[in-house]
């Protein structure tokens, strides 16, 4: 696939340019950017619309019900997670001889906050003022974070650039999970099949990682745990922990917060617009996380061509935003009726404020990616939490004044802190 686009672009290159295409390095990383951008692609292609269908079918209310459920429990996402994933994946890159090791550490520590998270969940539902049947489906969808463990397998592969094999897992994946939707909606299900779905999602991607980490020849049981690794990941990683939970806290909390100061037909008005907002989100993923290794690589062997590289990658970020925020503005009264239909049609001026706030996202992951280079993970951690603190004090105090576009507003504020309080670090340190 990648030999046809590289022959095509030939073709229409200059001939002072063509010398890109032999480097070995380019190949080598546009293909894992490609293989990471088709699967991503059809992954969220798929399920967008799928997710549009479920979404036309239960209706504003129902469908923000679901939507509590999912931002609820990802809000304790950051403990299952323990903040390792940037921190193994690093450190897979620079000591690669060790991937055992690291492999074993990162799941045993993934077991462990999934656990502690699916604990702390139980717990919340206590006090959690909403219904029964929402209180049980939060539980039933809680227990993902066990089986996440798994998912170190894909660090794995990112660190090795070898994407594809992590497309291959989440293609199979989606197929089961979308099939299974299409028939629940064709059936006439409701929220508790729906809940089962999601659930068993992670379940199926957890075992088609293993999969193809043994058709790759690699075995689960060579993993091992070391003490000293594991208290060195910890120490690197416990700031990328709390930044992860401010971080998630600060992107779901206002759907929470509409759902107690609204109400959940709220909570689906804002989702719906929310879900195509964020669809571009995967963009700035998969250009920094196949990028990474060449930029913690060039930092080992040039500082100038580190910065370049950085500089470069920040430029990207912010063209490729407002390229795609101008359409969705634009067009957003549009966009939601044809996806959600009608009923939605609320959601259209939510669409328009929020999908800006892509411009602060792709600069803020762009600029988490020196942060991790510079081993600055307290600066995440900040950044992360100021950003937080802004994002639940103006929901509070524009959610009950304008409503919804309040909550959009206050998301749109606060995700530039991230970007901007990096760019102040770096102007006062010199």
């Amino acid at each position: 696939m990648l030999d046809k686009f590289l022959k095509i672009i030939k073709k229409i290159l200059p001939q002072k340019w063509q010398w890109l295409l032999e480097h070995e390095g380019l190949k080598r990383y546009s293909a894992n950017i490609s293989w990471l951008f088709l699967g991503q692609f059809f992954s969220l292609a798929v399920s967008f619309f799928i997710g549009a269908w479920i979404a036309r079918y239960l209706g504003p209310a129902n469908y923000g019900t679901i939507s509590y459920i999912v931002a609820f429990v990802g809000i304790f996402g950051f403990i299952a997670d323990l903040g390792i994933t940037n921190t193994i994946n690093r450190e897979l890159i620079k000591t690669p001889e060790k991937s055992d090791e690291l492999l074993g550490v990162g799941f045993i520590l993934r077991i462990i906050g999934g656990l502690a998270a699916f604990s702390l969940i139980l717990f919340s539902t206590l006090f959690l003022k909403t219904t029964v049947l929402i209180k049980v489906l939060i539980i039933l969808y809680s227990t993902i974070f066990i089986f996440q463990a798994f998912g170190i397998i894909a660090v794995f592969f990112q660190a090795k650039v070898k994407s594809k094999h992590n497309v291959y897992a989440q293609t199979l994946a989606i197929i089961m999970s979308s099939f299974l939707k299409v028939i629940l909606i064709l059936l006439g299900k409701g929220i508790i099949w729906l809940t089962i779905i999601y659930t068993l999602d992670v379940i199926w991607q957890s075992v088609f990682y293993i999969f193809v980490y043994y058709r790759q020849g690699f075995n689960i049981w060579h993993w091992k745990f070391n003490k000293t690794i594991a208290k060195s990941i910890w120490h690197d990683s416990w700031p990328l922990m709390l930044s992860a939970a401010a971080a998630y806290i600060y992107l779901r909390i206002d759907q929470v917060l509409i759902g107690q100061m609204l109400d959940i037909k709220a909570v689906g008005f804002y989702a719906a617009a929310v879900k195509i907002a964020e669809i571009i989100y995967f963009i700035p993923t998969i250009i920094c996380t196949s990028l990474f290794p060449a930029i913690i690589n060039a930092k080992k062997t040039n500082a100038e061509l580190y910065h370049q590289r950085l500089s470069k990658l920040y430029k990207l970020m912010l063209a490729t935003a407002i390229f795609i925020s101008v359409p969705l503005t634009i067009f957003s009264h549009w966009i939601i009726v044809f996806l959600f239909g009608s009923a939605y049609a609320l959601s259209a001026q939510i669409l328009s404020i929020y999908t800006w706030s892509s411009i602060g996202v792709f600069l803020g992951i762009a600029m988490t990616q020196y942060l991790m280079a510079e081993n600055l993970t307290k600066i995440i951690f900040i950044s992360t939490v100021t950003a937080m603190i802004t994002n639940i004090a103006l929901n509070l105090i524009l959610i009950p004044r304008i409503g919804l576009n309040g909550a959009a507003y206050a998301t749109l504020i606060s995700y530039f802190v991230v970007p901007l309080m990096v760019f102040l670090y770096n102007k006062f340190k010199k």
